[in-house]
């Protein structure tokens, strides 16, 4: 069975053909050439894709790899889009020569993966995708989730690390990455039980470490979001408040700091060799053999039955409300539930539960912020030269400390609120 991987070309310089480009990087003969237009529909939108494509093969004989390169735009309701791109048309026996070229091509391109359907392609960036339309759902089978659960997430997760490493300054791309592979290790958590284990837990291992490599650099963020908010109420009080300005000033360097860490251990040829790769894997549908035909509807209710009752004894395992270690591990799991309520469609929605889900969430949020916000100035705190610095220190540690004090307060009501609703939800849906 043939498969595709789509890789698309990022970079700013477009002037050399890219079929030659190609050639010159892999060592494959150029074969037919030809341009095509082609119109079709987008969830009643039309579009009209124009590009001239080129289609390229490796030397050796027998050889089922061929590489297909297409150049041009797409026009849709009045947008011009342009289109540089690769398919990698490959079949499973395959696969070591499948990853030479890939590595190829990363190493000397600016590359993401994406959709090699365009169709699906423009729904998922017009946010109308829905793969339960995808002929590898209809027969219900948990084979289907490798292909259809998971994919399109390895997308997104791509274009947001191209965003952010071109502009790591922006504070929304780092969010939207963290989000994103968030969304996907959750999902990735969810099915493991029915994937082979090993290479489960080492592609989750993996996204984790993506992860991780950003989480300083969100916490800087958050640490200067709160100077803003001082800053602009310092502002309004007429002068009766310090503006922390030697605190921000510190807070800016070791954000620089860090984004240059960041980039020295993330570049985007080696993120999308590793999505690529995880691409790969799932489409070689890796469930363990005597689940792959078990019903997909079935598997989900019964972990989400799973995952609630968890849940709802997470304050016995962790009781100490005043404790933010133990609320950290709350939070995570809190959170993974939420992401896998949001990211599958099969799952009944209550908006009863989301709505308790969100606040708890945000509370929960909230005091990680605080608590991570006072750790971070610490050191501020332990000058003993700088008066001023250890002022500003304190004022920024102390700013939200007794809204977060109020708010431990109120987790014992907000944790009994939401189990209730998760309880009942649970007895209803599942």
């Amino acid at each position: 069975m043939k498969k595709r991987l789509c890789l698309q070309d990022v970079s700013a310089i477009n002037e050399v053909d890219l079929a030659e480009r190609l050639r010159i990087i892999t060592g494959w003969k150029a074969g037919r050439t030809e341009e095509r237009e082609q119109r079709f529909e987008v969830d009643g939108a039309e579009a009209v894709l124009r590009c001239r494509e080129t289609e390229l093969q490796p030397p050796a004989k027998n050889s089922e790899l061929r590489l297909i390169a297409r150049e041009g735009i797409i026009i849709m309701e009045a947008r011009l889009l342009p289109l540089r791109e690769m398919i990698v048309v490959y079949t499973s026996r395959e696969l070591p020569k499948l990853q030479t070229v890939v590595e190829k091509l990363c190493c000397r391109m600016s590359l993401i993966i994406a959709e090699p359907n365009l169709k699906q392609r423009l729904a998922q960036e017009l946010g109308t995708y829905d793969f339960r339309k995808l002929p590898a759902y209809k027969n219900g089978s948990l084979r289907a989730m490798a292909v259809c659960h998971l994919p399109w997430q390895i997308y997104v997760v791509s274009k947001a690390w191209q965003q952010f490493l071109q502009q790591p300054e922006e504070k929304v791309f780092i969010r939207q990455l963290r989000v994103k592979l968030r969304r996907l290790r959750s999902t990735l958590s969810f099915f493991k039980p029915v994937l082979q284990r090993s290479s489960a837990v080492a592609w989750q291992n993996t996204l984790r470490q993506q992860g991780e490599l950003l989480s300083r650099l969100r916490e800087l963020d958050v640490a200067l979001m709160t100077c803003e908010k001082i800053r602009s109420q310092a502002a309004a009080s007429g002068g009766k408040l310090t503006a922390p300005t030697q605190v921000e000033e510190l807070l800016q360097k070791l954000r620089r700091e860090e984004a240059s860490v960041c980039l020295q251990k993330a570049d985007l040829s080696s993120v999308t060799k590793t999505l690529a790769q995880f691409n790969i894997w799932l489409h070689e549908r890796p469930l363990a053999p005597n689940l792959a035909d078990k019903k997909l509807r079935k598997f989900i209710s019964r972990r989400l039955n799973e995952w609630s009752e968890k849940l709802e004894t997470l304050d016995k395992k962790y009781p100490d409300f005043h404790n933010m270690l133990e609320l950290h591990q709350i939070r995570i799991k809190v959170k993974r539930f939420r992401y896998a309520l949001q990211t599958l469609p099969e799952v009944p929605r209550d908006s009863n539960l989301l709505r308790r889900l969100k606040r708890l969430q945000d509370m929960l949020g909230f005091l990680h912020d605080d608590f991570i916000n006072a750790r971070l100035v610490q050191c501020f705190l332990e000058d003993a030269a700088n008066v001023q610095l250890r002022y500003e220190a304190g004022l920024f540690a102390g700013w939200e400390r007794a809204k977060a004090e109020a708010a431990v307060e109120m987790l014992p009501q907000l944790w009994e609120d939401f189990c209730g609703a998760l309880n009942a939800w649970r007895k209803e849906n599942l």
